[in-house]
């Protein structure tokens, strides 16, 4: 597969190319990991004894975090939800337990003061959990300009919403947290704000139903009919777009990838797409589809397919969460 350098925009394509750029991974911070209870199912009534813990609710203005911690810790919530379909009851940083409200407030700040190319240490704050109104969010992308937006308006607050609203319609609490927690790993991983963050609706992020219902047969017939479609396809680089190579038979391995999540998730087949970049993160090599059928996540089996858009999987791999 060609290698595409990145142009002085940091995009991988030309102008009006729309693929997510949200990467998934592990990260450090000095020497010492933020970490997330798996335990608690509910912060409001249960508590925790930890020795050399220290609550942050309450806690002294003076306790602050440094923009790589937050990061980390964005990292870490961000691999919670995705193996546990639920938020984290708080993430510990240090020794400090942070609940998401406060971390939502973490969070904005920091994402801020990055885009001003500022790397200062953030104050934590006495947040209260708000109300949890119903979602109206449809997939798709939040550009950078309107995500600074909106951690401006909540930083400005200085309380956690209940309801965010934007241009795809309104996301809830959890989702909002989710979504800044994925920018900021992106951030950790690649040293620079994504152009935009796909979203999608929180009930399809957290859903752990997807082929319960189906028999095994008729699982593999499914993918037999999707693989057999997705081989027709000719791999061409510089076509992002899966509904463009649709109608023209073509397309890269950003188009590829979204077209097989599409169609394997509208189908109930739980799919990821995963990206890998060269070891500096200048630019990227390869997107390739993951699905998990009942047994773990397996890398989609192009050769079984013959497809046109097998192709090396390079150093990573990052997970990218696809929205559309």
């Amino acid at each position: 597969m060609a290698v595409l350098l990145l142009s002085a925009i940091i995009l991988p394509f030309g102008a009006g190319t729309a693929f997510a750029t949200n990467n998934i991974t592990n990260g450090t911070s000095n020497g010492t990991n933020p970490t997330i209870n798996h335990n608690l199912t509910n912060v409001t009534d249960q508590t925790k004894t930890v020795a050399n813990t220290t609550k942050a609710a309450g806690s002294p203005a003076s306790v602050s975090f440094t923009s790589k911690q937050i990061n980390t810790a964005a990292g870490n919530v961000t691999k919670f939800v995705q193996t546990n379909n639920r938020l984290p009851n708080y993430v510990t940083i240090g020794n400090v337990e942070v609940t998401m409200p406060q971390f939502l407030q973490l969070m904005t700040t920091n994402l801020l003061n990055i885009n001003k190319g500022l790397n200062i240490t953030v104050t934590i704050k006495t947040v209260t959990t708000p109300a949890d109104p119903p979602e109206t969010v449809k997939s798709g992308d939040i550009q950078k300009s309107e995500y600074l937006t909106l951690a401006q308006s909540i930083k400005s607050a200085g309380t956690a919403p209940g309801i965010l609203n934007t241009t795809l319609g309104k996301i809830n609490f959890q989702n909002t947290i989710y979504t800044f927690s994925k920018i900021l790993n992106f951030q950790n991983i690649n040293n620079r704000l994504p152009n935009f963050v796909s979203v999608k609706p929180w009930n399809t992020t957290v859903s752990t139903t997807t082929t319960t219902n189906t028999t095994t047969s008729n699982v593999q017939s499914i993918l037999n009919a999707i693989g057999t479609a997705e081989a027709k396809y000719a791999d061409v680089q510089g076509q992002s777009s899966a509904s463009v190579m649709t109608q023209c038979g073509y397309g890269d391995c950003w188009a590829d990838s979204s077209w097989l999540y599409e169609h394997l998730t509208a189908k109930g087949i739980e799919s990821r797409i995963m990206e890998a970049s060269n070891p500096s993160g200048l630019y990227y090599l390869h997107r390739w589809t993951e699905i998990n059928i009942g047994n773990g996540w397996v890398v989609w089996d192009y050769a079984k397919y013959n497809s046109q858009h097998y192709g090396e999987l390079g150093y990573g791999p990052f997970v990218v969460e696809e929205g559309s």
